[in-house]
C-alpha cells in the first residue's frame, strides 16, 4: 500500500495508509487564555464518572472552550466539555476534510481554476441523477445517504464544492475513445445471461460439484451447502450480466457465455481464491437500439465515470504530499484509529457517489 498521508507529532513520523471523504468541522480556538468569567452565565462542574467521581476536565484555554454549547437540564456544557470528545470520536474525518480543501485550494490557485455556484448546482444533479432517474425517489436517496453517511447542510455543500473543483481540475485530462463506448454499449444494451455459482477452494471439490449437477443434483442447492461465495444463500444465483459486465471477472463472464443452454454446467473455472462452476439459468435477449440514438449519452456516462477516476486519483496524489502535526492527544488517537481501518481496507471513498 503508499502511504497518503504522513502524521508528525513530537518528532516521530507515521504514515496515513488510505483516505476517506469527509467529516464534520474540526473545533478549533485562539491559543492565548481567556477568562471564564467575563461570560455572563453560570459554569458547568466537570461531568461525574460513572462510579460517582469527577472526571478531570481539560482547563478552559480558549474563547470557543468557554462558550456554552448545550444545556442539559438547566446547566452549561461549554465548547471545552465537547472538544476533547468530538476531537476523538471525528477528529481525524475533520482534519482529512480541512487537509484536502487547503490543499485543492493550493492546486485551483496554481492551475487558474475557479468554480461556481452553477458548477456546485451541477454536482448536486449529477449526484440525484446517479442515484435513481426518478426524481422523488432520488431525493429519498439522497437524504437517506446523507443520513448515513452523518452529511449536515454544511458538509455536504462542502462535498459538492470539492466534487467541483475537482472535476474542473481534471477535465481537459478526459479522454473518450470510440472502443470505451462501444464497450458500453454493449454491456448496457447487449444480451444478458443469468446463472447460478458455486466457488470452493480446490480443483477436487470443484469436479465432483460439477459432477453432481450434471448427474441431476439441483444446483441451488449444491451452492447452499457448498459454496463460499455469497450469493449461497440465494441458490447461487447471481444478477444478470452482459458479455462485457466489468463486475464479474472475465473467465466467469466466458463460461457464462460460453454455456449452449439453460441448465447446462460449466466446467470448473480458475478464479482468484478458488475454483467455481456455474450453471445457465437464463437468457435475455433484447432489442439493441442504433448506436447514433445513444452514442451521446454513452459517451457522456464514459465521461463520468473516467472524471470519478481521474478526481478519486487528483485527491489521493494531493494527501499524499501533505505534512500534519497533530498537538493534540485526543485528535492524534483518532488520527491512530483512522489508519488501523484504512489498512483494513475500510476508507470511504474521496468523491461523492
Amino acid at each position: 500500500m503508499k502511504p497518503y498521508l504522513a502524521c508528525r507529532r513530537g518528532g516521530s513520523l507515521a504514515w496515513l495508509l488510505g483516505v476517506p471523504l469527509v467529516a464534520a468541522p474540526l473545533l478549533s480556538g485562539c491559543s492565548s487564555p481567556t477568562d471564564a468569567s467575563s461570560f455572563d452565565r453560570p459554569v458547568s462542574p466537570p461531568p461525574a464518572s460513572p462510579t460517582g467521581g469527577q472526571l478531570p476536565a481539560e482547563p478552559v484555554t480558549t474563547l470557543v472552550d468557554a462558550r456554552p454549547a448545550a444545556l442539559i437540564n438547566g446547566r452549561t456544557v461549554l465548547w471545552g466539555d465537547l472538544r476533547p470528545i468530538l476531537s476523538d470520536a471525528a477528529g481525524a474525518e475533520a482534519l482529512r476534510e480541512v487537509v484536502l480543501d487547503q490543499r485543492l485550494a493550493e492546486a485551483a490557485a496554481e492551475a487558474g481554476v475557479t468554480v461556481s455556484q452553477d458548477d456546485v448546482v451541477a454536482e448536486r444533479r449529477r449526484l440525484l441523477e446517479a442515484l435513481d432517474k426518478d426524481p422523488s425517489k432520488a431525493l429519498r436517496l439522497l437524504a437517506e445517504l446523507r443520513d448515513r453517511q452523518t452529511l449536515g447542510t454544511r458538509r455536504f455543500e462542502r462535498l459538492l464544492s470539492r466534487n467541483a473543483l475537482l472535476r474542473r481540475l481534471v477535465q481537459n485530462d478526459v479522454t473518450v475513445t470510440p472502443e470505451a463506448v462501444a464497450r458500453l454499449y454493449d454491456a448496457t444494451y447487449g444480451p444478458r445471461r443469468q446463472v447460478r455459482l458455486i466457488t470452493v477452494g480446490d480443483l477436487a471439490t470443484a469436479q465432483a460439484v460439477a459432477a453432481d449437477a450434471r448427474g441431476g443434483v439441483f444446483f441451488g442447492d449444491l451452492a447452499v451447502e457448498r459454496s463460499t461465495d455469497s450469493s449461497a444463500a440465494r441458490g447461487g444465483l447471481l444478477e444478470p450480466m452482459t458479455r462485457d459486465d466489468s463486475t464479474y471477472p472475465v473467465a466467469l463472464r466466458q463460461a457464462a457465455f460460453g454455456l449452449p443452454e439453460i441448465g447446462a454446467v460449466s466446467d470448473p473455472i480458475l478464479l482468484p481464491g478458488g475454483y467455481a462452476v456455474v450453471q445457465l439459468h437464463a437468457v435475455t435477449e433484447t432489442e439493441m437500439p442504433p448506436r447514433a440514438e445513444v452514442r451521446a449519452e454513452l459517451t457522456r456516462r464514459v465521461r463520468a465515470a473516467r472524471e470519478r477516476v481521474l478526481m478519486d486519483d487528483l485527491a489521493r496524489r494531493l494527501l499524499t504530499t501533505t505534512t500534519v502535526t497533530i498537538f493534540d492527544d485526543a485528535l492524534e488517537e483518532s488520527w491512530e484509529r483512522f489508519k488501523r481501518a484504512a489498512r483494513r481496507g475500510e476508507a470511504a471513498a474521496l468523491v461523492a457517489p
